[in-house]
């Protein structure tokens, strides 16, 4: 008996055949493609420490080849490793879109204080790591002084970010010296005195105590003529002239 032939099946077969073909010519098409560009978009809105062109040439510098460069020999994850080397990104990512175009988004580090150390001086960035100064772009933020032990680092990092997210204290505080003690005495902005901090404790308790200071005094005179603030004790601010 002779099997009746379902054309419906037949068809669709084909025209999956015919999907897959497509598919794979595409791909072959793309993957043969030039990249005539690369697009940089920087992230961060508040930092201009790199600029798209430095981003740019370290992508190229990536390339096996000086000349143009086709899709097949593109290595994202190589690109994107290259990227976060640099240390003044924080992350990156990159990719191609259907029209060849090579694209790179890019996060830069934010500089969270700048060290002054005898003839070094570089900046700490959210991680509390060291981050190079830049030609392009100079931070306004804290100046520190004198050598950080490293058991210390997480703690005084926590605290240079809760300063960078509180618009007063990111305003008021100028400078941080460290003592060999590895206690903090902070300078400030719009009065003379000193701010006896102490050491990397009760951060936030001892913030919020100073700016409740701040706040209660604003409206005494005496506060131009304190020299020194201690909020060392938690339970009270401790004021000397």
């Amino acid at each position: 008996m002779i099997k009746k032939i379902n054309w419906f099946d037949v068809f669709l077969a084909f025209v999956i055949a015919a999907l897959f073909a497509l598919v794979a010519f595409a791909n072959n098409r793309n993957n043969a493609r030039y990249i005539e560009q690369i697009d940089v978009k920087l992230l961060s809105s508040n930092n201009h420490f790199i600029t798209q062109e430095m981003v740019k040439n370290a992508i190229v510098q990536t390339f096996p080849r000086d000349s143009k460069i086709i899709n097949s020999e593109l290595n994202l994850n190589s690109i994107e490793n290259k990227l976060n080397k640099h240390p003044m990104i924080a992350k990156s990512e990159v990719f191609v879109d259907v029209d060849g175009k090579l694209h790179a988004q890019v996060t830069q580090k934010t500089a969270m204080a700048r060290v002054i150390n005898g003839t070094q001086s570089y900046y700490i960035d959210e991680n509390g790591d060291k981050m190079p100064l830049s030609q392009q772009f100079s931070a306004h933020v804290p100046v520190v002084y004198g050598t950080l032990n490293p058991k210390n680092k997480a703690a005084f990092a926590k605290m240079l970010n809760q300063i960078n997210e509180d618009a007063f204290l990111k305003t008021a505080i100028t400078g941080i010296k460290i003592n060999n003690d590895q206690s903090l005495i902070f300078t400030v902005r719009d009065y003379n005195y000193l701010i006896e901090f102490g050491h990397l404790k009760e951060i936030e308790k001892k913030f919020d105590n100073y700016k409740a200071f701040v706040h209660y005094s604003k409206n005494d005179t005496l506060i131009g003529h304190y020299k020194n603030v201690n909020l060392r004790f938690t339970e009270q601010v401790v004021c000397t002239k």
